[in-house]
């Protein structure tokens, strides 16, 4: 009895292993009945003439056998021609108006900084307890509340200024 189901189990093994063979086969046969054909000789040639010539040509290209010179012009999109400055637009009107010059660098490095920490945080999630990583995440999202804060009364101060310049130019405006 225990000959026989060792038999068994050899003869299913081979089974198995004969007919993923037959089957790996057959999905690759499939496979590369469905890759594209290589191109031909004058296919290849024509593409190495196209290459070698684009460099010798400025702004010329081929559809398919044929080459063209040109560039294509789309006629969709008219050209705009350079026109002068609006009326009463000067050098001082475009310095009065322009925004307060606000350094990027300290609230872009902080962000940077806090986006670190968060990532190494993470990486680090499976070696921590779990109140270890919430409390590390809890002082992460503290600070990116802090920076939010600092991000928005920036950016709250530069309408102000915006505002008061709009105002400044609409009252010289209006003297004249």
């Amino acid at each position: 009895m225990n000959r026989k189901i060792i038999i068994a189990a050899i003869g299913f093994v081979v089974a198995v292993a004969i007919g993923s063979h037959f089957y790996v086969e057959w999905q690759m046969a499939k496979f590369d009945a469905s890759l594209p054909t290589p191109p031909t000789e004058e296919q290849q040639r024509i593409e190495e003439t196209a290459d070698d010539t684009a460099g010798d040509t400025a702004g010329g290209h081929w559809h398919g056998d044929e080459w063209h010179a040109e560039p294509h012009v789309d006629e969709a999109l008219p050209v705009q021609p350079v026109t002068a400055p609006a009326a009463g637009v000067t050098e001082e009107t475009v310095t009065t108006l322009a925004l307060p010059p606000i350094p990027p660098s300290e609230l872009s490095l902080e962000l940077d900084a806090i986006q670190a920490d968060l990532k190494a945080l993470r990486e680090r999630r499976g070696t921590l307890s779990p109140a270890e990583f919430q409390k590390g995440q809890d002082d992460i999202m503290r600070r990116q509340h802090a920076w939010d804060d600092k991000f928005n009364k920036q950016a709250e101060e530069a309408a102000a200024f915006i505002r008061e310049r709009a105002a400044e130019r609409q009252e010289a405006v209006g003297d004249r």
